[in-house]
């Protein structure tokens, strides 16, 4: 496969998994190869191999399956075509709009997260929120906060609303580092993601809806703030 120079190892890993998709040399279910495999392959280290699967993970592209290793989830082709490809563009949709989007669909599918979660489900949002609480590298941190509502969406059992969540993830997340935005200070990020997670166990669903407003308000309001005329 031929690579463009001047990507990053990361981006390297990542566009050759995207191929491997796309071209179905791997399809929906099947496991990836090992980091040490994919190690030798692209000739790139294992660090970076782990960041790029990371950052599939952090789109759904992938997931991490207890001693089953890296597994493909069940996405179309154009599901992918559309993330990578990135059919929204930060030149054409400002902050309000994808923000406003975002609430919107969130609000549908933290509901339904907690009137349809499983244990499993719960599992994974919690395992998401740890690995929140354990980075501590602040561009990492946003990609792990959007894992943690990413695994609340696939908690929904909407696979539509999931994947919509997904497809405006990467162009708020460059609104996200271009602003250095971050809504409210880490304490309680981590605060309130635990009562996401405290709403699922409970069944709350109009709680969980008026903790998505207000736990999303301040992006609403900074977004707003810096919407284009």
């Amino acid at each position: 496969m031929k690579q463009e120079t001047n990507h990053s190892p990361v981006d390297r890993v990542v566009d050759y998994i995207k191929t491997q998709i796309a071209e179905k040399q791997v399809n929906p279910g099947d496991r990836l190869p090992s980091e040490r495999k994919l190690s030798e392959l692209l000739k790139v280290g294992r660090p970076h191999i782990r960041a790029a699967l990371q950052k599939l993970e952090t789109y759904g592209v992938v997931e991490t399956r207890p001693q089953s290793g890296t597994i493909v989830t069940e996405f179309s082709k154009s599901q992918i075509d559309n993330l990578f490809n990135e059919t929204l563009k930060v030149d054409k949709y400002d902050f309000y709009s994808l923000v406003h989007v975002r609430v919107l669909l969130e609000i549908d599918a933290c509901t339904l997260a907690a009137t349809n979660c499983t244990s499993e489900d719960i599992d994974k949002v919690e395992k998401a929120l740890r690995e929140l609480e354990d980075c501590q590298d602040s561009k990492k941190r946003i990609e792990k906060d959007f894992a943690f509502h990413h695994a609340i969406a696939c908690s929904s059992h909407n696979p539509v609303l999931a994947s919509l969540l997904l497809i405006i993830t990467p162009d708020i997340m460059k609104f996200y580092h271009k602003y250095r935005f971050c809504s409210v200070p880490e304490r309680q990020v981590i605060t309130e993601h635990r009562d996401y997670i405290a709403k699922m166990k409970a069944r709350d669903t109009e709680g969980m809806r008026e903790l998505v407003l207000s736990h999303l308000a301040n992006q609403i309001n900074f977004a707003k703030s810096q919407r284009r005329d």
